[in-house]
């Protein structure tokens, strides 16, 4: 049986480094995938591209907030912005069928490359959802067993602990200049151990300015209101500066919190900032250095649409595991035969 591949496509030089870091995941989820013979696959589609929820720290404090005015800085640096996209496939006799992909999107100037990663087939039931989870982890240089591993929870971590891969590659190409994640540079649940997220802050200040994560929602309240709600003293560009107490077990890493809003749109986000400067030079080189659509970085959208994976990818994923292992797709949808009818 022709055995099913995962590919990198790069518009950059192609590097050793992400290629090793990547190898041991390729490895197993390529053998999950071709044990495969003649399972029955069920229809699915669904998109767990949510939004990185941020976990919420212990608590903010009121007593000083600080309206930080932001203008560009007067040169440039390099921007590199990294994203995950992750979606069921469908439902086999040995598990569900996923899919991961990433991208890496590399601005300088007005130039602009990127590397897509994937997508990464892998079948996780509950013989292989703790492999899959501990050999990432080895990838990652974290040496821990995890005691108790829901299924229904593991794509989710696969994913993010996939993307922290990623992260910490773009982190050392990021030379001079400012990596750009989604979410939160919040440390400790599984999919986000405090040493990966430590390393990836520090890749990203040893090698550039530092490094500035985005979350498009998050669970942080302040007097009893979502921060993002919060308004400034002054027009955009913005950011609220908000003080943390740091005694939990998730906590942000390195890092301060900010809302930021970044443009005369109504948009505001949560944005950690990790830097070797100060909070202030990071956020004015980004302005300089890359376009801000609707308050957000247009390097972090590209890097979000080419990792994207929609229903013409899963459709053709569908088709090259049915052409590979004979898999044939069950047309009869239980949810839908039951509910369809009640809804009209």
């Amino acid at each position: 049986m022709t055995k099913m591949t995962n590919p990198t496509h790069h518009q950059f030089p192609p590097s050793s480094e992400l290629t090793s870091l990547l190898k041991t995941f390729s490895s197993i989820a390529e053998k999950t995938v071709n044990g495969l013979q003649a399972s029955e696959l069920l229809p699915a589609y669904t998109v767990e591209d949510e939004d990185s929820i941020d976990f919420p720290v212990n608590s903010l404090v009121a007593d000083s907030l600080e309206t930080i005015k932001l203008k560009p800085a007067e040169h440039r640096v390099p921007v590199v912005a990294c994203d995950m996209s992750t979606v069921k496939v469908g439902e086999t006799v040995r598990g569900s069928v996923w899919a991961v992909r990433g991208s890496i999107v590399f601005r300088e100037g007005d130039r602009v490359s990127a590397a897509v990663v994937g997508p990464f087939i892998y079948i996780i039931s509950a013989y292989t959802a703790s492999e899959i989870v501990e050999n990432l982890m080895t990838s990652l240089g974290v040496h821990r067993r995890s005691k108790f591993l829901e299924v229904s929870a593991a794509p989710k971590i696969v994913s993010n602990l996939f993307e922290k891969l990623l992260q910490l590659y773009a982190g050392t190409v990021a030379k001079g200049g400012l990596l750009l994640v989604d979410g939160a540079l919040t440390a400790g649940p599984l999919d986000s151990p405090s040493t990966v997220v430590e390393k990836i802050v520090e890749n990203a200040v040893n090698t550039g300015i530092g490094a500035v994560a985005f979350s498009k929602s998050t669970t942080l309240m302040l007097l009893g209101r979502n921060i993002t709600t919060l308004a400034g003293h002054a027009p955009p560009p913005y950011v609220i500066k908000l003080s943390m107490i740091r005694d939990g077990t998730m906590v942000v890493r390195s890092a301060n919190i900010y809302v930021a809003r970044l443009s005369f749109s109504q948009t505001s986000f949560r944005v950690d900032v990790a830097s070797r400067t100060g909070d202030e030079q990071p956020l004015s080189l980004l302005l300089s250095s890359d376009k801000i659509v609707n308050g957000y970085p247009e390097t972090l959208i590209l890097a979000h649409q080419l990792a994207k994976l929609n229903k013409l990818d899963v459709l053709s994923i569908r088709t090259r595991l049915e052409c590979l292992t004979k898999l044939k797709p069950i047309q009869n949808d239980v949810r839908r035969m039951l509910f369809t009818p009640l809804n009209g």
